[in-house]
């Protein structure tokens, strides 16, 4: 990886976690429950794991020079992607509904969307103290 690359994976992995620490606070007050921390949690290492892996794949897909493998391999990627998350949420909602809130893991999910969204201003706060 080049230097650029790896600054931008820690400062979404960084909003990843801030987001999921505000969402723990918030948590605190409106539903205490350890199952609910429990769904933060595993909602925040799937969401790495989604970020992980779509870095990955737009890496393979930036180094090949072919566009039909580009796009068969993205989509297969995603819907991949797409699948395992909703297992393992069919799961907790299943059967470990008790240790994991669902509601709490799909809110830790989300937090690679807060990621990418607090990314920017992360950037702006490392970069003004240099």
């Amino acid at each position: 990886m080049i230097k650029e690359d790896k600054a931008l994976t820690l400062e979404i992995v960084a909003g990843i976690g801030i987001f999921t620490g505000v969402a723990m606070v918030l948590a605190l007050f409106i539903s205490p429950r350890p199952a609910v921390f429990a769904g933060l949690i595993l909602g925040m290492v799937m969401s790495l794991a989604m970020f992980l892996s779509m870095a990955a794949v737009l890496k393979l897909c930036l180094k090949t020079q072919s566009k039909k493998f580009t796009a068969v391999f993205s989509v297969t990627s995603s819907l991949t992607r797409y699948m395992i998350m909703f297992a393992v949420l069919l799961v907790v909602i299943k059967r470990y509904s008790g240790l994991f809130d669902p509601i709490a893991l799909v809110v830790g999910i989300f937090g690679v969307k807060a990621g990418a969204f607090l990314q920017p201003v992360i950037h702006r706060m490392i970069n003004r103290k240099k």
